[in-house]
């Protein structure tokens, strides 16, 4: 990218952004029906992985339609990793979907990320204890202590800074996305020139509910619901808690 947006810029970027090309969401329903019309016969985990990977993928094609209609494209690059290291906020069910997704890969894929997981708990257990006690309900500057604290992604492979699930990484992590030089992120905790895709959340949230609402009768269900959907937590808590209850 031979030219970066400025602050001032991506302001006026956000405001376009805001008036005329806030999806409706329609994009993210219509994946769901198609999920229900897949006439192959397929296993419960097989259909949640699918699922699971379907609708982040709607959201990579709707941040995509906003880049297009504004002219932007992201200065993010491969083996940037500054923003692996905020925190990430997710729904027990969006955590159980990821381990559904590790079990699902080849069996020398899925050790390998499970080999990773337990040096990586081993590694900041300490890091982990702290940063993930900070209450992001509460505390409105809870993002800069958790960064302060240098926790890398339970994910992140600090050897070549890349992500072990990038097929399946959160929301957060694919709705964060710099415009602007490369070196904010470099010299800032919080840089305040990227821009959020957050609003897809809600979006993408809604859609898989309403998968797991029909759902709810398989004998193979095991998500509590709702409180599945209403609970949220730091990822590295919910990870630490499911793959001790896998093993």
């Amino acid at each position: 990218m031979s030219h970066y947006l400025s602050y001032e810029d991506m302001l006026k970027i956000c405001e376009k952004i805001n008036e005329k090309f806030i999806p409706d969401g329609e994009s993210f329903f219509e994946k769901v029906e198609e999920l229900f019309n897949i006439d192959d016969p397929v296993t419960f985990q097989h259909f949640m992985v699918t699922t699971l990977k379907e609708l982040l993928s709607v959201v990579d094609e709707e941040i995509k339609k906003i880049e297009q209609s504004v002219n932007i494209e992201p200065s993010c690059y491969k083996g940037c990793a500054y923003c692996c290291y905020f925190p990430i906020i997710v729904t027990k069910a969006e955590a159980k979907l990821m381990i559904e997704y590790i079990n699902s890969l080849p069996n020398d894929e899925k050790q390998e990320i499970l080999e990773h997981l337990n040096h990586y708990f081993k590694t900041y257990h300490d890091k982990i204890l702290k940063a993930c006690s900070i209450h992001f309900e509460d505390d409105r500057s809870f993002k800069e202590s958790y960064i302060r604290k240098q926790l890398p992604c339970p994910f992140l492979d600090t050897k070549t800074n890349t992500c072990k699930v990038y097929e399946v990484r959160p929301i957060p992590c694919r709705t964060y996305l710099n415009y602007c030089h490369p070196a904010v992120c470099a010299e800032n905790d919080v840089p305040k020139e990227p821009f959020s895709y957050e609003f897809l959340y809600t979006f993408y949230i809604q859609a898989l509910n309403e998968v797991l609402q029909e759902l709810i009768e398989e004998e193979e269900f095991h998500f509590e619901y709702p409180n599945d959907f209403i609970t949220y937590d730091y990822l590295p808590n919910l990870l630490s808690e499911y793959l001790k209850a896998d093993s």
